[in-house]
């Protein structure tokens, strides 16, 4: 599994606490099999744990849900975008601007 498979699996995915499960899989699968990508991945599925643990056993609105994938959707495909250039540089940074943008955000998962 690459980063941008799961991101393709992710966006085509339904809002839910289940897209966000089988997103946390496969960023597993990518942190074991592709290691210049695992940080990204760990980031990510860091995401899908908290938004699972959160709100798995609540009634969501569509909205929220709707609302949550996107905002996760932005970061998998921003660092999908860095990671595609294969500069570990790169690739640092596009992590750490994710993590910056989370930490201003409302943290919703």
């Amino acid at each position: 599994m690459k980063f941008s498979e799961m991101v393709a699996h992710f966006a085509e995915a339904l809002p839910g606490t289940e897209s966000f499960k089988l997103a946390k899989n496969d960023c597993e699968a990518i942190i074991r099999d592709e290691p210049s990508q695992a940080a990204a991945a760990f980031l990510i599925a860091g995401f899908c744990r908290t938004y699972v643990l959160l709100y798995e056993d609540q009634a969501l609105s569509m909205e929220f849900a709707q609302r949550n994938k996107e905002q996760l959707l932005y970061y998998m495909r921003y660092l999908d975008h860095a990671l595609g250039i294969n500069d570990p540089v790169v690739a640092y940074q596009a992590i750490n601007e994710v993590v910056q943008q989370y930490v201003a955000s409302d943290r919703i998962f």
